[in-house]
């Protein structure tokens, strides 16, 4: 079994109801910060579509050249030995074997298969069967259909099937029903290469319910170990929450991915709020009603102004604005001038907290970061002053959809304490200020950084969280030994 510890004995409680399926509560009360769950996972596989080594994860084209049938990749000279043998006993004639390394999604379902082969891998076997499928929802669906033709069809025309154990009983139900629980109940971890994805599945992980506004942070770690803890206080008996989602999504994406992805409609109190409780995520401008914006209503689907129902618009016209924007920001995404152009563009159409115009936003402060890390670029102070406003204006909205310990809020708020204490020692430096106006500032950033750094204390430091968590203690001594500098009484110059 994967190892878990014993957290999520102590203090939870899984339970079933109609609507949830099985789902998490609270045992006793929990405070913020609390571990509730550390667990490795069952399996690593891969995002539909690739092909990863089954040693490294790294992408591949190539075969374990014994088996041939689990890629491999040049750099990896073999992987687990009792997959390799039960495979390599397995006859297969080479145009099933090309057939079968020709469809990446083949590999998911010999995974599974191979879990069930050995006896030291049934009992987790027989526990995965238990996770959720959605396989009613899911029947005759689009994925369905493509799993038969790409997976199902070609394990039973090779003859794989009946070479493995009790090989009669893998039907299509079977298979659909494995590959269903990967869709399901799997998380987004990082690949080995940057910015690289992949899936790991967890027991008891994947238990959590979710919401859009969840009470719980989940954390992977280098060694792919999950961490669960509580971002705020639970109570005795609450529903433990996580999100299978992006929150900085608008609520029709993530409903969408959701449906999609997960077979159920989120019914969470920021998905039934036209407004995404006052943030606007969503929101379009309505040009013929000053301050008014048009949202849609969850109930009828309509967009219409808040100010004026007889303002509306078309859903055909909301998708293609969207559309059209999306690939802009995609063009633009690493030239801050045209970047700077569309956000004023998109700024007649959609509210300044559209989730495709904070993405813009997140996309202008990363490229001022780089500028302002390069002091070759010799930046001014409008730069620092444009990346410090637009930091407020993320947090503003993060500070809503993501309340208590949030790594998204943390990392925004470091970036605008950093990049505030920056500015004021070069006005400093520069003599525009005097050393009770740096003392001042200085003394803003460490409250700022210190709740940055108190919301990633919790995560694991074999994370680029963690990393940056020991990074601002670093930087947090220098701020604090500045304002020591600077309250002696001859006032000494910061070197």
């Amino acid at each position: 079994m994967a190892a878990v510890t014993e957290d999520f004995a102590k203090k939870c409680e899984v339970k079933h109801n109609e609507t949830l399926g099985r789902y998490v509560v609270a045992a006793s009360n929990i405070r913020a910060g609390e571990t509730l769950l550390q667990e490795q996972p069952i399996l690593l596989l891969p995002n539909n579509g690739d092909r990863r080594c089954c040693n490294c994860h790294k992408l591949t084209t190539l075969f374990c050249g014994q088996c041939r049938l689990l890629p491999l990749c040049g750099e990896c000279a073999d992987h687990d030995g009792r997959d390799c043998r039960r495979l390599s006993a397995v006859q297969l004639q080479e145009e099933h074997v090309e057939q079968l390394q020709a469809q990446t999604e083949v590999y998911t379902a010999l995974k599974y298969l191979l879990l069930r082969e050995h006896s030291e891998t049934q009992a987790q076997y027989e526990e995965l069967l238990q996770m959720d499928s959605q396989l009613a929802l899911r029947r005759d669906t689009d994925i369905w259909r493509s799993y038969r033709e790409r997976v199902i069809t070609p394990l039973q025309s090779s003859g794989l099937l009946m070479q493995l154990r009790n090989g009669s009983e893998i039907n299509e139900e079977l298979l659909q029903h494995l590959l269903g629980i990967a869709d399901i109940n799997a998380c987004e971890i990082r690949a080995p290469e940057s910015g690289g994805a992949m899936r790991g599945l967890y027991m008891r992980a994947g238990l959590f319910a979710h919401s859009c506004m969840p009470n719980l942070v989940t954390a992977i770690d280098e060694e792919r170990r999950i961490k669960v803890y509580a971002n705020c206080s639970i109570s005795a008996g609450g529903i433990l929450y996580n999100c299978y989602t992006n929150i900085l999504l608008g609520t029709d994406e993530r409903r969408h991915i959701l449906k999609t992805g997960k077979c159920f409609d989120c019914q969470c109190a920021r998905c039934l709020d036209p407004t995404e409780l006052g943030t606007h995520m969503s929101s379009f401008v309505c040009n013929s009603c000053p301050g008014g914006y048009i949202v849609r209503q969850p109930e009828t689907g309509v967009w219409q102004c808040l100010l004026n129902a007889e303002h509306t618009l078309k859903p055909e016209f909301v998708a293609n604005v969207l559309e059209r924007a999306k690939e802009e920001v995609f063009h633009a995404r690493d030239d801050i001038y045209r970047l700077e152009l569309l956000l004023a563009k998109l700024g007649r159409l959609l509210h300044g907290n559209h989730y495709v115009v904070l993405d813009l936003k997140q996309n202008i402060a990363s490229i001022l970061r780089q500028i302002l890390q390069n002091m070759a670029h010799r930046p001014n102070r409008k730069v620092y002053e444009r990346k410090i406003r637009l930091c407020q204006e993320i947090l503003l909205v993060l500070k809503v959809v993501a309340p208590g310990l949030n790594r998204l809020k943390a990392i925004a708020l470091y970036e605008l304490a950093n990049t505030q204490a920056e500015l004021a020692r070069k006005l400093y430096s520069e003599q525009e200020h005097n050393a009770a106006d740096l003392l001042t500032e200085l003394q803003q950033t460490e409250m700022m950084t210190r709740e940055a750094l108190r919301m990633l204390l919790y995560e694991p430091i074999l994370t680029p969280e963690g990393q940056l968590a020991r990074n601002m203690l670093k930087e947090l001594k220098e701020i604090q030994n500045d304002m020591k500098v600077l309250q002696q009484p001859n006032d000494d110059v910061i070197n």
